[in-house]
């Protein structure tokens, strides 16, 4: 009787699986309803030096006419979009990998999102579009998954990824930390009954102290509602979404021990260091060492390590030319300041260049931010240095990256339009050396002497002479 029972027990067991794991079936899934909306964004970045860099990010299709979304990091804002180039969108199929071309549309380094779209000439498939669930939310120990890829040769298979909401963090604005690593930035995050309630991102956080910061990367769950509006407004022309300015910087947090000293109480602000002249700021009448105690009636409120962040961030989300009334303490008492929002000024990625190959030398005309990074007077003007190539004549001649070309051969080159004037006119005189005048950091003067080679580029002119053929040995008769 206990042999027979003990057979039936054996076989039964034989049948069944090792052990019952529900989470398995959730997660295979959840991989079924993100890999069909997978594909991977490629294209090749220009490098000054003529080379090029060969980039492979993950993307997701958002919306109709095969619209992908993927992270604005693998853009990055330093590059010039001009150096972008070949979009493709490759769709994995079995063991096969379809290619398309593509149009890039532009990106959005506020909401960390990045779209491009298949060409009209590609005929892509119509794929399936991945939604968003923005009123889906997630707590403090809730499971959520998230993939990253294999390569090329394995056909770039999902890998699952997956992990628990550790903590959430409210100011600068709502994140998810997770207790593991949510794979490829950029990807959709998804509960386990399949909703996608936003994307891998990585986020600066401080690991210290207000007085001794630490900022460190770490990934995050990036929330639905900060890119929901690009989902139904993508951007367009390859252009980066603009975004407002205040024209103000150098903030700091008021401490509790500043707001005692000047009597504000319980109150917080942002007091600031500088305001950039002609800038919206400095019209509406902001002065160095005001502090803003809050932005159209909201109060400058919170941690006090968050309190520039989430400030710069509310800027951010408003729309270029809207007013914004501001409660500014100065001088013991409050004064009102209405500021009108102006679009953001160029950045360096966005300042036109111009490479000088034979000389292995990139300039770029200057920005603002060069000069507030230098804490230089606002009408400094040149060219600034952004491309050496190691060993090239300019480098050989001890220029920098970063350093200011001011003069060449003692002309004076306020504008990258003048630099190409005058550089050019000297190359064609194949002189012995050229002379820079140059700015290095803040007040350092250099004289750079760059001395061509241009010998180099002879090509050769002598040759060897031929050869006649050696006559065959006469065979000696016997």
């Amino acid at each position: 009787m206990h042999m027979r029972i003990l057979a039936v027990l054996t076989a039964a067991l034989a049948s069944a699986p090792a052990f019952a794991d529900p989470m398995a079936d959730q997660l295979r899934q959840v991989q079924a309803v993100a890999t069909p909306s997978t594909v991977i964004v490629a294209f090749y970045i220009e490098r000054d030096d003529g080379g090029r860099a060969d980039i492979r990010a993950l993307g997701t299709v958002v919306g109709d006419k095969g619209l992908v979304m993927f992270s604005s990091l693998a853009v990055p804002s330093q590059i010039p979009v001009e150096q972008f180039k070949d979009f493709q969108i490759l769709v994995p199929k079995g063991t096969e990998v379809q290619t398309y071309a593509a149009d890039y549309l532009g990106k959005d380094d506020q909401a960390q999102v990045a779209f491009l779209r298949p060409t009209e000439a590609a005929k892509a498939p119509a794929l399936p579009i991945l939604k968003f669930d923005e009123g889906a939310t997630v707590q403090v120990g809730d499971p959520v998954v998230s993939f990253g890829s294999l390569g090329e040769p394995d056909s770039y298979s999902l890998v699952v990824q997956n992990g628990r909401v550790a903590v959430r963090i409210e100011k600068p604005y709502p994140l998810f930390l997770v207790s593991s690593s949510l794979g490829t930035i950029g990807m959709p995050v998804f509960t386990l009954d399949g909703k996608a309630v936003g994307i891998v991102s990585i986020t600066r956080l401080n690991r210290g102290t207000n007085a001794k910061p630490n900022w460190q990367n770490v990934e995050m769950i990036w929330p639905v509602a900060r890119f929901a509006e690009r989902l139904k407004n993508p951007p367009q022309g390859g252009k980066a979404v603009r975004r407002p300015w205040l024209g103000v910087q150098a903030m700091t947090p008021v401490t509790k021990d500043l707001a005692e000293y000047l009597k504000l109480g319980d109150r917080r602000g942002i007091a600031i260091g500088q305001v950039i002249e002609k800038g919206p700021g400095d019209k509406a009448g902001l002065k160095s060492e005001d502090i803003i105690l809050s932005m159209n009636g909201k109060a400058i409120a919170g941690a006090e390590g968050q309190l520039v962040e989430t400030f710069a961030n509310d800027l951010k989300e408003m729309a270029i030319g809207q007013e914004v009334t501001l409660e500014v303490w100065r001088g013991g008492k409050t004064v009102t300041i209405k500021a009108k929002l102006e679009d953001m000024p160029k950045g360096a990625g966005e300042a036109e260049r111009y490479v000088i190959r034979k000389f292995g030398l990139g300039v770029r005309e200057m920005v603002l931010e060069d000069r507030l990074s230098r804490e230089l007077p606002t009408d400094t003007s040149g060219v600034v240095v952004s491309f050496l190539e190691p060993a090239g004549w300019a480098q050989d001649g001890g220029l920098q990256p970063g350093d200011i070309v001011k003069k060449v051969q003692d002309q004076e080159v306020k504008t990258l339009a003048d630099f190409k004037k005058v550089f050019d006119a000297e190359v064609a005189k194949k002189p012995k050396e050229i002379v820079l005048f140059v700015l290095r950091g803040k007040t350092e003067t250099q004289i750079i002497r760059i001395e061509p080679r241009w010998e180099a580029e002879k090509p050769k002119t002598e040759t060897e002479p031929a050869k006649t053929p050696e006559k065959p040995a006469e065979e000696k008769k016997p």
